[in-house]
Parts: structure tokens; C-alpha cells; sequence
């Protein structure tokens, strides 16, 4: 936080709400304030315990996982395509190289669907979100320190708990999305790497609020849909998160792209025919890389769905 506070940014905690009021939470979501901190909230779940590497290890050690390798410490993009980072080994073994490795070659087992290996029951999000019909996605993570999702916004609501270990989370709101600086060809990643704010590159990022948070064991952060966040590990750790609600929709995105300028919309054209049209394939060079714009926009043309294969809900429970 030092470093974005020199650089004059402005930087305030997140909202706190008490974990002991059962019906906090549904009001923060309710009334889509802003995101929500719940200390201790999840101290209860059985993943508390359950996931602890040493449980991990001795229930899952076995299991195959295929696991990111080696990731880059620094830079918004991955040198390489994230495939090269890809290596299947034992659960154990990844554990182990978990807590070894250095936040100079992070290691993660991520994006994973809770219920690919775990008890779903072990996190208990049913009681926690309003039952809107709407389809939700329960994702773990589980890394050493250093690990980083980069500066990105998801179209729904999100619950992201610490379950083991810490995380630092920073907020970017979603009305202040053009200081984001969202890639021209993907308005749901950000060219801002926040651990070396660039405001000579990016001046607009000096106009909105961050808000951060450190996340410890048993915590639960509300992100309301559409929040830009930069996760990162400060040691090794395991988190889930759950999305759920109705996801920002094409006239959310439309706007946003109507905003950006004609670098913008030149590579939504551009993309639209070749990886739209054309059917070409796209590097993977973020971090688990959705379609880009041009893509997304040929999707919601062609089936009326903008988010079509970039929902992580469709089709989960």
C-alpha cells in the first residue's frame, strides 16, 4: 500500500460489516453499496480444517492435478502462453513445492471447481447469497506465496474467502472502469500492474478510489459484480471463491466500450472477424484468458448470449 500511496493515489480500507449480524451481508448485497469485509466470518466451515496442506496431503496426495508452474513475479501478461506453465503431478508433490517455492517462481493449483475435489459441503455459500435462480460457480485456489490474479473485473457478484494462509486485495469500482485501462481487446483485464503504478502511462488511475484489504483465515470479501481486483499471496495459501447474481450484461460492456475511444473499437472490429468470424484461435497469455471483446460480441450477435463461453457459471451449480 506504501507504494500507491507515494504515488498520491488515493487508498481506504474496505467497509467492515459485523460477522456476527446474520442479515449484514444480505443488506450489503441488497443495497449494492460497495464491497463488504466479514472478518471471521467462515471460522465455522469444515474447509477450516479440512484444507490445511497437511489435510490436503494426507486425503488428496495421490489425486493428478494439473498445476501453473514457474509463473513470472512480475508483469501484467505471461511471457509465455499459459499453457507452457502447465505441468500434471501428484497433489502431494504440489503441496510440498507450495511451501518451498519463493515468490520468485510462484507455483498454483487454480480455478479448480471445488466439487472436481472436494466436499462442496465444506464451504456453505447456500446460506450466505439470496436464492435468485441465477446460476453460481465455486472455484479454489491454492498457491504459494507470491501467486497473482492481476488487475480484472468478473460480471457477477463475488464471495472470495481465505480459508488458509493471507492475501492482499485491492478494489477498483466498476463506474471508474476507464481508469482501469482495460486492454484494448479485452475490457475485463487491466494494463496497470498496481505493485508499479505507472501514472505517467495511465494518468486517469490517479482520478479513482482503491480500496484494499488484507485478507486473513476465515474471512469473507463481498466483490459486487463488475469490481476491477488484484489479488496476491503473501504466503502460501488456500482461498474459494463463489460467484452468483444476475452477470453484467452486453448494454454494461456497450457502454463501456462506447467510452473507450476508437483504439477500442477498432480491436473489438478486428477481433470480431478474425476470432469471431474467422473461428481463429486466441493466445492465452493472461491469466485463464477469457474471449476477447470482438469475440464476445460475435457470441452475443450470433446467440444472443454475450458471455456465452466466459460465464464461469454456465453449466455449474
Amino acid at each position: 500500500m506504501s507504494t500507491l500511496r507515494a504515488a498520491g493515489l488515493r487508498v481506504r480500507p474496505i467497509a467492515r460489516a459485523d460477522p456476527e449480524d446474520p442479515n449484514a451481508l444480505r443488506r450489503g448485497i441488497a443495497r449494492r453499496a460497495g464491497p463488504l469485509h466479514l472478518p471471521g466470518l467462515i471460522d465455522g466451515w469444515p474447509a477450516g480444517k479440512l484444507w490445511q496442506p497437511e489435510e490436503l496431503t494426507k486425503r488428496h496426495g495421490t489425486r493428478r492435478v494439473t498445476a501453473l508452474v514457474g509463473l513470472p513475479s512480475t508483469g501484467v501478461l505471461f511471457p509465455q502462453d499459459q499453457r507452457n506453465y502447465e505441468r500434471e503431478l501428484p497433489f502431494g508433490e504440489f503441496i510440498e513445492r507450495m511451501g518451498a517455492e519463493g515468490p520468485e517462481v510462484p507455483c498454483y493449483l487454480a480455478y479448480q471447481r471445488v466439487h472436481e475435489i472436494f466436499d462442496p459441503a465444506d464451504c456453505d455459500f447456500a446460506s450466505l447469497r439470496p436464492a435468485d435462480g441465477h446460476g453460481t460457480d465455486t472455484r479454489v485456489w491454492i498457491g504459494s506465496a507470491g501467486t497473482r490474479s492481476m488487475l480484472h473485473s468478473d460480471l457477477k457478484d463475488n464471495f472470495f474467502c481465505q480459508v488458509w494462509g493471507e492475501k492482499s486485495v485491492i478494489l477498483i469500482s466498476w463506474r471508474d472502469s476507464r481508469a482501469a485501462y482495460p486492454f484494448p481487446g479485452n475490457l475485463v483485464n487491466s494494463q496497470i500492474d498496481l505493485a508499479e503504478p505507472d501514472l505517467v502511462r495511465f494518468p486517469r488511475l490517479r482520478g479513482a478510489t482503491l480500496h484494499h484489504v488484507r485478507m486473513r483465515p476465515g474471512d469473507l470479501l463481498y466483490i459486487p459484480r463488475g469490481w476491477w481486483h488484484d489479488i496476491r499471496a503473501h504466503t502460501p495459501s488456500v482461498s474459494v471463491n463463489h460467484w452468483f447474481g444476475e452477470p453484467l450484461g452486453l448494454p454494461d460492456y456497450l457502454r463501456l466500450l462506447g467510452s473507450l475511444g476508437p483504439a477500442y473499437w477498432g480491436a473489438t472490429a478486428r477481433d470480431f472477424v478474425v476470432h469471431g468470424l474467422l473461428r481463429r484461435k486466441e493466445s492465452t497469455r493472461f491469466f485463464f484468458s477469457p474471449a476477447s471483446t470482438g469475440r464476445r460480441l460475435y457470441d452475443a450477435l450470433r446467440t444472443g448470449d454475450f458471455s456465452r463461453d466466459n460465464d464461469p457459471s454456465t453449466g455449474a451449480q
